[in-house]
């Protein structure tokens, strides 16, 4: 059979009724392979490109760093078309109205009054304030794995560690007690089916129990306040100026959970993973534990889990990269492509650990930057750190590359299988 060449496979730009924007499918299958190549390519022949949907719809996709930043900024391109500060019915979009109220898919002045009610739950102190939890879910988990890899056994760290840490603390974040946690666990479980098993139907049976134990939640807080965040949330919905409404309560804590996995998730299997392929950069982790704060940065630069994940509307005319942007087009940013851009950062598929990745875009940027960021990154540095310290002999149990979540806009291992003897 003929191979095909990089520069047969590369996207096609065919001419567009809107000037000379190049088109690529986003069902491309060499996307869902490899992103990075993928956003290489495009970068290398257009700063912008039209992604056509399967129903024939076109988003434009900047490929450049800067103009990626540039779009995060820019107050015209919006969460939503029109600026809206009403609630959502309740019977309007079913469960999923839910996902509506919260500061990540709002504009201001709403995303404004949110943000500032919300992000003292957010702050370093109050992160650190959590750093002896993390540290002892740590050590439990790293037990438990070396109980299950005492034999020589191989232990798949995303199912044992990847995702089990991130769900501890955000059930703890949010104040959710033990007897009440199995409905999250499912959560989880379902995120991570890759088989084919999880449907619309289930999560959204999942999405209405989880919302009837944090309306159990919000009520015992009432009757009993308490300082978790859940509590603090409580507490501003009754009594803080401007306030919260009931619908942006629950969705906000909605949102903790949903947004708390991905990042965190991906942040430890990809960090661990990239310094397995890499024994110098390993090497340079484990001499000095000072480089581990850094090189997290790094990790979050060279491989973040959320790809191609943020959609902005024109509320009004614009342009982006030479492109007129009319008002309604949809625009969607690669926050992984940004951090690939040899312009902003060179040798940028090289793993560095002591290179400074400051103004990677994992987090986004403007004034939707991550609240969560301060609590993923000390759970990656943690995490990383102590499982290098405990297993000095850690190494990969599989040759080859390691099968990744079938998708365009997400970067997360379905397995880490690894040796811990």
């Amino acid at each position: 059979m003929q191979q095909t060449t990089d520069a047969e496979r590369r996207p096609q730009a065919p001419p567009d009724d809107d000037g000379d924007v190049p088109v690529f499918q986003l069902t491309d299958p060499e996307l869902v392979r490899d992103q990075h190549g993928f956003f290489a390519r495009l970068r290398e022949q257009a700063p912008i490109w039209w992604a056509e949907l399967p129903d024939g719809s076109r988003w434009l996709v900047p490929t450049r760093y800067e103009d990626i930043r540039k779009a995060h900024l820019d107050p015209l391109l919006r969460q939503k078309p029109d600026a809206e500060d009403d609630p959502v019915s309740d019977e309007e979009g079913g469960i999923w109205r839910i996902y509506n109220e919260h500061p990540v898919v709002s504009d201001p002045p709403k995303h404004t009054r949110l943000r500032k009610l919300l992000s003292g739950a957010f702050t370093v102190r109050q992160t650190e304030r959590m750093r002896p939890l993390v540290e002892q879910t740590v050590s439990e988990l790293l037990d438990r794995i070396a109980e299950q890899g005492a034999d020589g056994t191989p232990v798949d760290l995303m199912e044992e560690y990847a995702w089990q840490l991130p769900l501890v603390m955000i059930c703890e974040l949010l104040g959710v007690p033990e007897d009440r946690r199995e409905v999250f666990h499912d959560w989880s479980r379902n995120a991570r089916d890759f088989t084919g098993g999880s449907t619309h139907e289930g999560r959204e049976e999942i999405a209405y129990r989880l919302i009837d134990v944090i309306k159990e939640l919000v009520e015992e807080r009432r009757a009993q306040p308490t300082e978790d965040l859940l509590g603090q949330m409580v507490h501003v919905r009754d009594h803080e100026e401007g306030r919260l409404s009931e619908m942006e309560l629950l969705s906000t804590a909605f949102i903790v959970l949903l947004a708390g996995f991905e990042t965190s998730v991906g942040l430890i299997g990809n960090g661990v993973y990239a310094l397995l392929r890499t024994p110098d950069q390993r090497a340079l982790v484990e001499g000095d534990p000072a480089l581990l704060s850094g090189a997290v940065e790094e990790f979050l630069r060279f491989d973040p889990s959320l790809y191609l994940t943020n959609v902005r509307i024109a509320g009004g005319p614009t342009s982006l990269a030479g492109v007129e942007i009319r008002k309604g087009q949809p625009v969607l940013l690669s926050l992984g492509a940004a951090n690939r851009d040899p312009e902003r950062f060179p040798d940028p598929d090289t793993l560095d650990v002591t290179r400074s990745a400051a103004g990677h875009l994992a987090f986004g940027y403007g004034i939707h930057h991550c609240m969560g960021a301060p609590l993923a990154r000390m759970e990656g540095a943690i995490a990383i750190g102590r499982l290098l310290e405990r297993f000095p002999r850690l190494r990969l149990a599989e040759e080859g590359d390691l099968p990744l979540i079938p998708s365009p806009i997400s970067r997360t291992l379905i397995k880490l299988p690894v040796l811990v003897d």
